[in-house]
């Protein structure tokens, strides 16, 4: 796959196959595609429904096709952000939104990627870490612009000309400490090379938020901070951003084996409410947070849980009652996890409920 950087709000992708397909199957992404896809190749299409977004050719087989793609500002819950924009005119593409499935008649393959990149005349393109797990799998976000990445300690970092000092000190400090604490708790060390972006987007928009995406097995954590407040140093601020890195790299650490972690049909609550349980054990742990504070933050997700009955079906519930769920089962979250990654690495099964259920009776 060749991903151009065109013009200014422009992107260019040409899928090239190996083998000759009948359809490109894409997961829907709320109306990303449908507003900002163009299909270039004659005689193709794509059409968008509810799950899938598909591009054809009236059934015939084909091994190329181009679309262009405008910026997309837009933002689905539970889904990567498409685009990150960055202050200083850069951009970053999540390439997970470019790659999916294809069809061979009736038959469903999933793509294996290899990608290349091309940006703007004096744009900088800086690649996220290939999938370890899944070689040829999804990928995270690929930056154009005119950042170059730092290193901090063995992580790479590219961040924001306009992030405040205080946000770049609790992202590369609490992200230091937390990965220090996992390491020896875990005891295990990072499988991955680690690329951390970080973009300031919208700060005309009142209040503050931070969203943060790490992308599973695939070294990469992407934040973006919007919001009036962002430039403003304050203490329940710092806080929030804490947590969000404390919980973010838990998910990196979830993700440090050999094999298995991930599977297409286990509850996303294990993934959030165990990286909030995680979290909330490194901030204890490194002193990050006070025991005051901890305990605040499991009332205040115990109440949101129980507003919802306990459901891990929805977006708060997976994170609430995920992590209600962890704290219930009567063993420490260290053993516990640290268990499922050996588990995990000797079967090659995905974390599931049926996995803590057999290693919660053991202990």
């Amino acid at each position: 796959m060749d991903v151009r950087h065109v013009a200014k709000d422009l992107w260019r992708v040409d899928y090239r196959f190996a083998q000759a397909v009948t359809a490109v199957k894409l997961h829907s992404i709320g109306a990303f595609r449908k507003q900002e896809w163009k299909v270039l190749t004659p005689g193709m299409a794509m059409t968008s429904g509810a799950d899938f977004d598909v591009i054809a050719s009236k059934g015939k087989p084909f091994k190329a096709a181009s679309v262009q793609i405008r910026t997309f500002d837009g933002w689905s819950p539970k889904e990567y952000v498409s685009f990150n924009r960055f202050s200083d005119g850069g951009t970053s593409v999540y390439l997970g939104h470019l790659q999916g499935d294809v069809e061979q008649g009736d038959k469903t393959l999933s793509m294996h990627t290899d990608f290349t990149f091309a940006g703007l005349a004096q744009e900088n393109v800086i690649a996220p870490p290939a999938n370890r797990l899944k070689p040829g799998g999804q990928r995270g976000y690929v930056y154009f612009g005119p950042a170059q990445a730092i290193l901090a300690g063995a992580v790479k970092v590219v961040i924001d000309p306009k992030a405040p000092q205080w946000l770049r000190e609790t992202i590369l400090d609490v992200g230091a400490k937390t990965s220090g604490y996992y390491e020896k708790a875990y005891q295990r060390q990072l499988k991955d090379e680690l690329l951390i972006m970080v973009a300031i987007g919208n700060v005309e928009s009142p209040g503050f938020s931070m969203k943060g995406g790490a992308i599973m097995g695939a070294g990469q954590v992407s934040y973006l901070m919007e919001g009036k407040q962002v430039q403003l140093d304050h203490p329940k601020l710092r806080e929030y951003a804490t947590k969000t890195v404390a919980h973010e790299m838990a998910h990196i650490w979830q993700m440090a084996v050999a094999r298995g972690g991930l599977g297409d049909d286990q509850g996303p609550w294990i993934h959030e409410g165990g990286a909030e349980a995680m979290a909330l054990d490194a901030l204890a742990q490194t002193g990050l947070f006070s025991e005051e504070a901890v305990k605040a933050y499991r009332a205040k997700q115990a109440a949101a849980c129980e507003k919802l009955g306990g459901a891990v079906d929805t977006f708060d519930g997976i994170y609430a009652c995920g992590l209600m769920r962890f704290d219930k089962l009567g063993v420490g979250i260290v053993p516990l996890w640290r268990a499922m990654m050996e588990t995990t690495e000797a079967t090659g099964a995905a974390y599931s409920q049926q996995m803590i259920d057999t290693i919660v009776a053991a202990k």
